[in-house]
């Protein structure tokens, strides 16, 4: 039997086993940890500008003062930290038969449910981010997708909340958006990135060098990326593409969206180096296992997982979506 006595000794176990399972967990969600910036910050709200166009470099005179940088001041949003939980019971029947294998499962499913709940909320933020219609999460709440400029995370009229000036990151092949994953659109997107031009008019290159697609499109981004000559042209001409893309990565959360929706069409495009500045995580806590205050004798001990986190976006630019129907 599993005593009152042997509380510490079992909390220690569970909370060192839930330690071990999480890392696990974390290092699955590799895709999602790559493309948002995620970060603590003990605060019940997370405030988040959009600065434009920072400049001021220019020719200076010997003896001369330098001139200092300025930039322009975007749209802002506020967002607010959200608690999530659950109780892991440790029941009186667990303990008198000494059921450790049946404690220690719950503890740890408890932890996958949680991670996939993280991971999931997080994809969503891609998979809900051509639309601005309020949607229900994986944990059963209502999000409004929408960023700093009042728009959904992919737009063909992103604004920038300094100036008139208005940009698309909605994915297009040279004649429509929101194509299927081709050759024309990964080439097209990439030009479009390098030409991209600031509020200032000044051309700062955004390097499209990720692609992300859920399963279903693996094996074709593949042969698309990576292939020495083109697919399916006769005349075998070289694939200008490969070696442009550092990356490939195939993130399972794409294949259906938490409401079940097929989305496995749907594919991205990011700047590795700056798609941290468009997609954000901020957790108050991380997912941690605690034991109870109180024990009593011969009653369940009602250990607690909980997590606070917050999930959203800023300037999107960074970041390419096509929702694959055309």
């Amino acid at each position: 039997m599993i005593r009152t006595t042997d509380f510490a000794a079992l909390t220690d176990d569970l909370q060192e086993l839930t330690s071990e399972h999480m890392a696990n967990k974390v290092a699955d969600m590799a895709v999602s940890g790559s493309l948002f910036e995620i970060k603590d910050l003990v605060r019940k709200t997370y405030d988040l500008t959009v600065l434009h166009g920072t400049v001021g470099v220019e020719h200076v005179s010997e003896g001369a003062n330098f001139p200092r940088a300025t930039n322009q001041q975007g749209d802002s949003i506020t967002y607010t930290q959200s608690q999530y939980g659950v109780i892991v019971p440790v029941t009186k029947q667990a303990r008198l038969f000494d059921l450790y294998d049946e404690i220690t499962d719950i503890a740890t499913s408890v932890v996958d449910d949680g991670m996939d709940k993280i991971d999931q909320s997080l994809a969503d933020v891609l998979l809900h981010g051509f639309a601005t219609t309020a949607y229900t999460d994986v944990y059963g709440q209502l999000v409004t997708p929408t960023g700093p400029n009042g728009l959904s995370l992919f737009s063909s009229v992103q604004s920038n909340g300094a100036t008139a000036t208005t940009y698309s990151n909605l994915i297009n092949d040279g004649t429509n958006d929101n194509p299927a994953l081709s050759r024309a659109a990964v080439v097209h997107e990439r030009v479009r990135g390098l030409t991209y031009a600031d509020v200032n008019g000044l051309i700062r290159p955004i390097h499209l060098d990720s692609v992300v697609v859920a399963p279903s499109n693996e094996d074709l981004a593949e042969r698309l990326l990576y292939s020495t000559q083109i697919p399916g042209e006769a005349n075998n001409d070289i694939n200008s593409l490969k070696g442009k893309i550092k990356k490939l990565q195939v993130w399972e959360r794409l294949e259906t969206r938490s409401d079940a929706t097929d989305t496995s069409a749907y594919w991205f495009m990011a700047d590795s180096s700056l798609v941290n500045k468009t997609l954000k995580a901020i957790f108050a806590q991380r997912p941690q296992l605690s034991a109870p205050e109180v024990i009593f004798e011969n009653k369940d001990w009602e250990y607690s997982f909980d997590y606070l986190y917050l999930r959203g976006f800023g300037w999107a630019a960074y970041l390419r979506g096509s929702t694959g129907v055309n």
